[in-house]
């Protein structure tokens, strides 16, 4: 058969071609460093790349959670820190205000004080971070602690933290918000999620605020809530037939509730550093995964630039070799 010229130039373009396209596929190889650009390309390590990039953006999701956490616990640990102060400002004035040597406008001075901090207290446990209240459990829109202008009882979420269902005030102290921040989350067999695998941000304020009332020795029902108790000594300290024993039971149950704020404030610490914790070891998953990634997904550059000087030496030597081949005529083929 005799090869015409047509023929040769037909096949000398379409091997030019093809040696114009693995030049152009090296080339972006050196300008992207990416070994493959399509999962076809290499099945194997495309479906890796997808699993370590759907790792990673866990590890992402995982990051901006712990972040979150960590700002609420900040904001917590700021407002009980607050309200601890306040806590101890009472303290200081009522001591003083149980001095033997206090005259009755005394002790009502001392009492105006008490009032003006109680507001300054409910005030801290109202406060809120972003569209969530920081002491209201689960409450977003609900503003968690109300007192009736009437008789002065404090409220939670409805509900009076003094003499309301106890079923109930339970219910709304033990409230909770999961948050998956790495832990493995899962489930068991029927399908209740497990506490150990999330952490939960929920924080009610009646846990260290106290609830509920107990009836003492003389048979004196004693509010266990702190606003409560900073309320009836004030009461107390402004009252005609003012005594050591009536004010007593509640100071008792006051120093006493006191200490859960503190044991709060130094929970909200151990939070905090078991969330540095998380957070580094996020960090170091996210950095491992990002090595895998690149020993999947890129090439390394000094290889990828020989490939593509070779093919581009080998695609040039064609395009010199075509002048010589493409001169033949048909009187060349007669010879």
């Amino acid at each position: 058969m005799r090869i015409t010229t047509s023929m040769m130039s037909s096949k000398y373009i379409k091997n030019l071609n093809k040696s114009e396209s693995d030049m152009n596929y090296l080339n972006e190889q050196v300008s992207t460093g990416r070994k493959f650009f399509k999962g076809s390309e290499d099945p194997v390590s495309a479906i890796k790349a997808y699993k370590l990039r759907r790792e990673y953006r866990s590890t992402e999701i995982y990051d901006t959670n712990i972040s979150d956490v960590d700002s609420f616990l900040t904001t917590a640990e700021t407002n009980l820190t607050e309200i601890s102060d306040n806590l101890e400002t009472v303290y200081t004035s009522y001591l003083k205000g149980i001095n033997g040597t206090m005259s009755s406008d005394d002790r009502e001075i001392i009492a105006k004080e008490l009032e003006n901090l109680q507001n300054s207290i409910l005030t801290s446990l109202n406060a809120k971070f972003a569209d969530r209240y920081v002491f209201g459990g689960t409450s977003k829109d609900e503003i968690p602690f109300t007192v009736d202008e009437a008789t002065g009882e404090l409220f939670f979420k409805g509900v009076n933290v003094n003499s309301g269902d106890m079923t109930t005030l339970n219910q709304l102290s033990d409230e909770v918000i999961n948050i998956d921040i790495g832990l493995g989350m899962t489930f068991d067999e029927g399908g209740k999620l497990n506490q150990d695998t999330v952490f939960n941000m929920s924080m009610s304020g009646i846990n260290f605020m106290g609830y509920g009332s107990s009836i003492d020795e003389n048979g004196e029902n004693i509010p266990n809530n702190l606003y409560t108790l900073v309320g009836k000594i004030k009461d107390k300290l402004k009252s005609s037939d003012f005594s050591i024993e009536n004010i007593t039971p509640y100071i008792e149950e006051y120093e006493d509730q006191k200490k859960q704020v503190l044991v709060s404030i130094t929970d909200i610490g151990a939070k905090t550093n078991y969330l540095d914790f998380l957070k580094v070891r996020n960090e170091d998953n996210q950095f491992n995964i990002n090595e895998k990634l690149v020993d999947v997904e890129e090439i390394d550059s000094a290889e990828a630039i020989i490939d593509f000087k070779m093919q581009e030496y080998s695609y040039n030597a064609a395009l010199s070799m075509g002048n010589k081949i493409l001169q033949n005529s048909f009187i060349d083929f007669m010879k």
